[in-house]
């Protein structure tokens, strides 16, 4: 065999590379075809240290573009007996139905369902999506996932809880330690004296559990004069946090104020204080301000709750999907704002979530 001129073999190398690079170049590299140089860089489009009100992320990005006719938003959400999470798909829906774009929403069973919620969003994954959003029940139990699809060239929306830390995903929903800590501070307006506190925990394996947890527990240290004696998870049970409730008053029957981690247990806890007959003498405050606890504290059963905005989430998340499939930059926290409704302004809040 006639060995070729080192010179030769280097431009027959050389050459092969070329082809190798161009044909690389030119192959899709998402579900639905979308390549690199149309979707751009994933992971560079999300500045990850940007944190900026949805308001503003609106004014600067404005509408959506028209979205290419094989566009497929999948949204994998938590349980639906969960009406928050009910609303927070309502969002998604609503607004990919304005917008013209195919969607899929896919649930799971129950708060703890993190194996199933994996399976879903594996499927979800393999069902042509081009875009993934998701409420994690754990924070990291999807990143495989998440990792999958951005390796694609697939946008990862996380919405409302888990916010993570994988390099390319946009977190949109509020601050869950400054919930926690916005509980505390109204307590705290609440008993200008004083006094001992308690708290309702949600499931421990939550990131909105333990961030609302922590943050309360921050706010309570800005106010001395403020004790928290009794603190458990009732793992975002009605039944379960009546029950706790019951046992703390017990214990400690000059307690205060009880933080109730969402609503539905807040409701528990209200009828714990209905039947020491302690309603409208003990400040209780809720999260998430579902319809029912808006009933509730217009019925003087609850004081207050820390209301979040899930259907305002939802489209803000297709928004952003279609925001980073456009080519535009966005920040890795776009913040939607929970505040507290009350006696004082919860007439203006009629019917659903904002």
């Amino acid at each position: 065999m006639t060995k070729l001129p080192r010179a030769v073999t280097q431009l027959f190398a050389a050459t092969a590379a070329a082809a190798l690079l161009a044909a690389c170049s030119a192959t899709p590299d998402g579900p639905a075809g979308q390549s690199s140089e149309s979707g751009g860089d994933l992971v560079s489009l999300v500045d990850a240290s940007a944190k900026t009100p949805i308001t503003d992320v609106k004014a600067s990005l404005g509408e959506p573009a028209a979205p290419a006719s094989d566009t497929k938003l999948c949204y994998i959400t938590r349980t639906l007996s969960n009406e928050f999470w009910g609303f927070e798909r309502d969002g998604f829906e609503a607004e990919a139905k304005r917008l013209g774009v195919n969607y899929q929403t896919f649930d799971v069973t129950d708060e703890s369902s993190i194996t199933e919620q994996l399976d879903k969003a594996k499927s979800a994954a393999n069902q042509g999506c081009t875009a993934l959003l998701a409420s994690p029940i754990s924070a990291t139990g999807l990143d495989t996932v998440f990792s999958d699809a951005l390796a694609q060239n697939v946008p990862v929306v996380v919405l409302n809880d888990a916010k993570g830390n994988i390099p390319g995903s946009v977190y949109v929903g509020p601050d869950a330690l400054t919930i926690g800590e916005t509980a505390a501070d109204y307590i705290a307006s609440k008993l200008p004296e004083g006094g001992k506190v308690a708290m309702i925990e949600g499931d421990p394996g939550s990131s909105n559990a333990l961030n609302r947890g922590e943050g309360f527990k921050n706010g309570l240290a800005k106010h001395a004069n403020l004790e928290l004696v009794a603190s458990q998870t009732a793992k975002w049970d009605q039944t379960r946090a009546q029950e706790i409730a019951t046992a703390m008053l017990t214990a400690n029957p000059d307690i205060k104020a009880f933080y109730s981690q969402n609503d539905g247990m807040a409701f528990g806890v209200a009828a714990a204080i209905a039947a020491k007959n302690l309603t409208g003498k003990v400040v209780l405050v809720g999260t998430d301000g579902i319809p029912q606890a808006k009933k509730e504290i217009q019925a003087g059963n609850m004081t207050a709750t820390v209301s979040e905005q899930p259907v305002t989430e939802g489209a803000s998340g297709v928004n952003a999907a279609l925001w980073l499939m456009d080519g535009k930059e966005v920040p890795g926290w776009i913040d939607v704002p929970a505040f507290i409704i009350d006696s004082e302004n919860v007439g203006e809040y009629p019917t659903g979530m904002p």
